[in-house]
């Protein structure tokens, strides 16, 4: 679990910027599989949006927006990795079994994998909007966050 606070500046002069990524750098050498970027849109109150590119042959992403409040449930099946942008307001993530929470604000980026299947809830404050992207192996090897 890494928790990038206050990851996304919220400049809307500012070029596009990859919030998340595998790997995180390009200096480690590896290949790159997933990428989560801040991108410019021109949408009414609203400078920018999440977008996803991942190498379709080994990876494959759902791209979920949440903009309404409350609970939603989400799983994390073995070798995934779930990234959720906080983009506007508060939201809690949670183990839905309660050994862990994470509160996220404006700007906040959550990675979340493991070998092991999660059942977690995202919980969404009034006002709020955040983008949940589910990435998943299209091979046997998990994927990775490399911090």
């Amino acid at each position: 679990m890494l928790v990038r606070d206050g990851a996304i500046a919220h400049d809307p002069d500012r070029a596009d910027q990859v919030v998340a990524a595998c790997p995180d750098s390009p200096e480690r050498g590896d290949e790159w599989r997933w990428t989560v970027s801040r991108t410019r849109v021109d949408h009414p109150g609203r400078t920018w949006q999440v977008s996803v590119t991942v190498d379709e042959d080994f990876v494959g992403a759902e791209h979920l927006v949440v903009d309404e409040p409350g609970e939603r449930p989400l799983t994390r099946g073995s070798g995934e990795e779930i990234v959720v942008v906080a983009e506007h307001g508060r939201h809690l993530v949670q183990d839905a079994s309660g050994p862990w929470l994470r509160y996220l604000d404006t700007g906040d980026v959550f990675v979340v994998e493991g070998e092991d299947p999660e059942h977690l809830v995202l919980t969404a404050g009034a006002d709020s909007r955040a983008s949940v992207v589910r990435l998943t192996p299209k091979g046997s090897q998990p994927l990775r966050w490399v911090p």
